[in-house]
């Protein structure tokens, strides 16, 4: 019995210790378990400072003293009516009413005036280009022609002012006056064309106009034609652009308001405003060779821009829709993709994607990206790109107060 009562007393000992046990186990499982909950909150952390890393790095921080060293411009976008563009290629061209062509008024050998005679040469009016000897021709040869037209002239003199002199006593009639007037006046201006274009038996070819030489036809010592084309020259004044548009644009042409063009030699752009522009014609018809239509746009010549040069040119037509314009500065390209810096606030600046239409050579529009009232950079946003790129951002950048 005894001993039976000693057994009881160590197996309530040993239930004891094993509950102390499991709740001593179940504390410590809480604490594990709090321990978890503290990480998760710790990962958190790590997420919204993640987060306001990816903010800042899209973010740059320009200070108005950077600003004041560059050329740096904002502003603000609104919408606005927006023109259909058509791009495309013209070709620079001399207009026809500065265009002289110098061509033979008879057959014979040219001789070059100059020695060295060539295409950009300067030339001043009235100085003499070419002579045309046609000495040794036995037909229409100028010698004999120039004896005729003198004879033809002296003779026709002596008549007007012989029937002149009588005509004080009225010994001829105010008819047979008229009719020797009339005869003299005619010999007098083959016999003066003569002494100007012809002498010792050749004709001499002078430059119409001051400009500069364009095209030479011929060679020296070369036997040309009456009507040959011998030289053309252009000289300052107005010029045309010529672009060949598809048939699908004529029904806008109608609707042409400006134009904008950008020279390929130095990338220059130029709108028809600076140039005294103006929209010249366009064609109203195709043909089976030519199956484009002709667009002639007339500026003024400006000493930029070389004849026979081609540019790209921007027509600009009515459209009644609207949207947002941006100047092609304020525009940065990365691997095709395009990019603005808005103002988030002062000294802060986001870069942005957005999705660009059409240019006009200056603007470029913006389809998507940008909304109203916005404010952007305008000028100078490679610097701030740059800034991006130094990695010099503003710790608190991120944060808008």
């Amino acid at each position: 019995m005894k001993k039976l009562l000693i057994t009881s007393i160590i197996l309530g000992l040993l239930s004891c210790a094993h509950n102390e046990t499991h709740e001593h186990h179940h504390e410590h499982e809480g604490h594990v378990h709090t321990a978890e909950c503290g990480h998760e909150h710790h990962h958190d952390a790590d997420e919204h400072h993640h987060d306001h890393e990816e903010t800042v790095s899209n973010s740059v921080a320009f200070s108005h003293e950077q600003m004041e060293k560059v050329d740096f411009e904002v502003m603000k976008v609104v919408n606005q009516p927006i023109c259909q563009i058509i791009k495309t290629t013209a070709r620079v061209m001399p207009s026809q009413d500065n265009m002289k062509i110098i061509t033979a008024a008879t057959d014979g050998i040219v001789e070059f005036a100059k020695d060295k005679l060539v295409e950009g040469l300067d030339m001043a009016e009235g100085i003499v280009v070419f002579t045309i000897n046609n000495s040794e021709m036995a037909q229409g040869n100028l010698s004999v022609l120039q004896e005729e037209i003198t004879a033809d002239y002296n003779r026709a003199k002596a008549d007007y002012e012989r029937k002149k002199s009588l005509s004080a006593d009225r010994l001829v009639t105010e008819n047979d006056l008229q009719e020797a007037e009339a005869e003299y006046l005619k010999a007098k201006k083959a016999y003066d064309n003569m002494q100007d274009n012809f002498a010792g038996g050749k004709q001499v070819v002078k430059s119409p106009v001051s400009g500069y030489v364009k095209d030479i036809f011929v060679e020296n010592g070369s036997y040309v034609v009456a009507g040959q084309e011998l030289m053309t020259i252009c000289r300052a004044g107005r010029l045309y652009l010529r672009a060949d548009l598809q048939p699908k644009y004529f029904p806008v042409l109608k609707n042409v308001v400006s134009a904008n063009f950008k020279s390929l030699n130095n990338s220059k752009i130029y709108s028809l405003d600076d140039l005294n522009g103006r929209l010249l014609s366009y064609g109203k018809a195709t043909s089976f060779d030519n199956p484009l239509i002709p667009v002639t746009f007339e500026i003024d010549d400006n000493d930029e821009l070389v004849s026979g040069s081609f540019v790209e040119l921007y027509i600009m037509t009515k459209d009644e829709n609207e949207g947002i314009m941006v100047p092609n500065s304020a525009l940065i390209e990365e691997m095709g993709s395009f990019f603005v810096f808005v103002e988030v606030r002062h000294e802060l600046f986001e870069k942005r994607a957005v999705t660009v239409g059409a240019s006009d050579g200056f603007n470029t529009q913006i389809v998507r990206g940008l909304e109203p009232d916005e404010t952007i950079v305008s000028k100078g946003a490679i610097y701030i790109k740059l800034a991006q790129g130094s990695g010099k951002l503003d710790p608190h950048a991120g944060h808008v107060h």
